[in-house]
């Protein structure tokens, strides 16, 4: 009899950790999208979002100061560092780094949900990228990663570590189904 129970125990207990594992995060719309190392990647997300008729705005310098907590209730910041990109904007990665934290702080203080992506692959992985990510990490709902930008499985760790889910896709097109997914409409 004991055994029996304890058998009915742990099965009620994998089923109620398999359900909170599988328990799906839904965003809500309008979404304001920004970059965090200002590589391309967060413009292809402004296309991307288009074609999954997400109700976006997109700011590539986004501050703490010019977020509008009331106005969007998604923030989603692809991380990916260009010195090109950082050039071109006249950022130092320092302040560039100090913008997204800033940013990320205010919007969670605010309640809005996080989404950080990777949308170009291990292309804009390296050290200026991947501190970003570690930085932003405390502050996410959700993570999104093309599938060669995982290969170090940085993005399962961070997602297992914070419990908040992973969505990797193979080709850009193919985040038009991660979107939907997470912003059931």
């Amino acid at each position: 009899m004991r055994r029996t129970l304890l058998i009915i125990g742990l099965l009620i207990l994998s089923i109620t950790c398999f359900a909170l594992q599988c328990e799906q995060v839904v965003f809500e719309q309008p979404v304001i999208v920004t970059s965090a190392g200002q590589s391309p990647g967060a413009l292809q997300l402004t296309v991307v979002a288009k074609m999954a008729k997400i109700e976006h705005t997109f700011e590539k310098l986004l501050d703490a100061d010019q977020f509008e907590a009331e106005t969007y209730k998604t923030l989603i910041i692809v991380v990916g560092a260009s010195g090109k990109g950082l050039g071109a904007a006249g950022i130092e990665i320092d302040a560039e780094f100090q913008r997204v934290v800033l940013l990320a702080q205010k919007a969670k203080e605010h309640g809005t949900k996080i989404i950080l992506g990777n949308l170009e692959g291990e292309s804009r992985r390296g050290t200026s990228s991947d501190e970003i990510l570690l930085a932003l990490a405390p502050y996410a709902d959700a993570l999104f990663a093309k599938v060669d930008a995982n290969q170090d499985n940085l993005f399962t760790k961070i997602s297992e570590e914070r419990s908040i889910p992973l969505k990797l896709f193979e080709k850009t097109v193919d985040l038009v189904v991660v979107l939907n997914e997470f912003f059931v409409k």
